[in-house]
């Protein structure tokens, strides 16, 4: 069952998945495996604001709401600080988040504690982790919840870098489209207009600037046929400078 687990986490995300499915995964396994009521994955958004991506239960997502709500709270505390916590009993007030002993026991849980999802000696998402009965997980459930949330956090950062690649690409892969569609208008429109190359591109950048698009959209829609250019340029005295 273990091996499976990190099999799992391993491996989750791959071929196009999201770090969505990583943080099911890691809740999943950590309810099968370890001795918890309940179980929570936060990740940060593209944002950077952490969100609640997986919970077992609708206590946990109420108690995780309520903390990222506050920005306070053992779980957002653990992430925030790149480091483990435990709140072994709800019962004792802790100081330095005094309202979420109440909304904890009122969920019937106990205590809890928080690891977080460590890579490269950064935080990239927590794993929650909430039990009927005081105290933190005991020495060998707290080493493998603390495996666990490191596999996940190994595959939950290979995911963004990938992410983060595929949006280079798509960038790449837009500009060399839209430098193609830029040159097939300028010809197209020194032929319609009669003017040189040079003059066409000068005449795009204008009109394209006066429109608000970027010149390979304008391109794009000489070519589609849905745009059309003036020339002479129609001069207004509320335009911008050339330079703006």
């Amino acid at each position: 069952m273990i091996a499976r687990a990190f099999v799992e986490l391993t491996a989750t995300g791959s071929q196009g998945g999201h770090v969505l499915d990583v943080a099911h995964t890691l809740a999943r396994w950590s309810l099968r495996l370890l001795d918890v009521s309940g179980a929570g994955v936060m990740l940060p958004d593209r944002r950077g604001r952490l969100t609640s991506m997986a919970v077992s239960s609708e206590a946990v997502r109420v108690l995780e709401h309520e903390e990222l709500a506050a920005g306070r709270g053992p779980c957002v505390e653990s992430h925030r600080q790149a480091r483990e916590l435990v709140f072994a009993d709800v019962d004792i007030t802790d100081a330095r988040w005094p309202d979420f002993g109440g909304s904890a026991r009122a969920s019937g849980i106990r205590a809890v504690h928080a690891f977080p999802m460590l890579t490269e000696d950064m935080a990239v998402g927590v794993l929650n982790l909430f039990r009927p009965s005081t105290g933190g997980l005991a020495g060998p459930d707290s080493h493998l919840a603390r495996s666990m949330a490191a596999a996940a956090g190994d595959t939950v950062r290979r995911l963004q870098r990938e992410a983060q690649a595929q949006v280079r690409i798509d960038e790449l892969t837009t500009a060399l489209a839209e430098a193609t569609s830029v040159e097939r208008a300028k010809g197209m429109l020194a032929v319609q207009l009669r003017l040189d190359l040079d003059t066409v591109s000068a005449v795009l950048r204008h009109t394209a600037r006066a429109r608000g698009l970027r010149v390979g959209q304008l391109a794009e829609a000489v070519l589609a046929g849905t745009a059309t250019i003036d020339f002479p340029l129609v001069v207004s005295p509320t335009d911008d400078d050339d330079g703006a």
